[in-house]
């Protein structure tokens, strides 16, 4: 709002100016002239302080999951090991790295008057954070405040409709899912028809998945759609999304002997 209000003063101070030196007209396209370089130069700043801020935000949690690997792989050369052991240290130092993560996100509130979108996207980005910490309550109270245009946002905001019965959850989807495509537009689809499985939709749960298909050929959307459509709901599986999936926390992700033996989690 701020940046607006003075590229605005900017092109009507340049209007005012060089019309008395060069004319009306003259004045109305530098004017015109002021504005579009006042907007391109405010954009490439923000983008770039937005960028550095992200890139922040980035390392804690790469360097979090650095922290975490190194610690799983001291842990599985010892005789005998069990994931059990080494499982509360893992998630405290992902404990750790999100709440640091979380705190960077303040730096962007100095950007918030130049941009009046920035804070929704801000707070997308918490809600995940959020959601990771498992702070449903956090989460409920700034999903409505949070831009739905990241999928795994409005992956999680499925996901608290699903924990909490919303009736709403069909109309949000169908408004939703419009917005994306390919990779994306299947993941959202499959969460959703997970949900509508467990709540014995199917017929719901196939239509989403071949509304889907015609803009996305994902492998994970058409082997569900196969499943389903030959009656083996029970291979429904949405784990070919990786992390995605399974930071939403429906499911567990499914560990080999061999890797309990090696004490590897993945």
């Amino acid at each position: 709002m701020l940046g607006a209000v003075l590229i605005v003063l900017l092109g009507f101070f340049t209007a005012a100016g060089t019309s008395q030196l060069w004319g009306e007209v003259w004045g109305i396209i530098c004017g015109v002239l002021a504005v579009v370089i006042g907007w391109v130069v405010l954009g490439l700043l923000l983008r770039r302080a937005i960028m550095g801020k992200q890139m922040k935000i980035q390392q804690i949690i790469e360097a979090g999951q650095i922290k975490a690997n190194r610690q799983i792989e001291m842990f599985s050369r010892r005789p005998q090991s069990s994931m059990n052991g080494i499982r509360p240290v893992i998630e405290k130092i992902q404990r750790d790295a999100t709440l640091e993560a979380l705190n960077a996100t303040d730096d962007f509130k100095s950007l918030f008057k130049w941009n009046p979108m920035l804070k929704k996207q801000v707070n997308s980005m918490k809600v995940q954070l959020y959601f990771q910490l498992r702070d449903n309550k956090m989460v409920d109270t700034l999903l409505p405040q949070a831009m739905m245009l990241d999928p795994q946002t409005v992956a999680i905001k499925l996901v608290r409709m699903y924990r909490t019965d919303d009736e709403k959850i069909d109309t949000f989807f169908k408004r939703t899912i419009g917005r994306f495509r390919g990779d994306t537009r299947a993941f959202i689809a499959c969460v959703y028809a997970w949900i509508k499985l467990k709540k014995d939709e199917l017929p719901k749960a196939l239509d989403a998945l071949l509304q889907a298909k015609k803009l996305s050929d994902h492998q994970v959307l058409l082997d569900n759609i196969e499943n389903l459509q030959n009656g083996k709901v029970k291979h429904f599986s949405n784990s070919g999304f990786n992390e995605m999936w399974y930071a939403l926390m429906l499911e567990e992700p499914k560990v080999s002997k061999q890797q309990r033996r090696s004490g590897r989690m993945y």
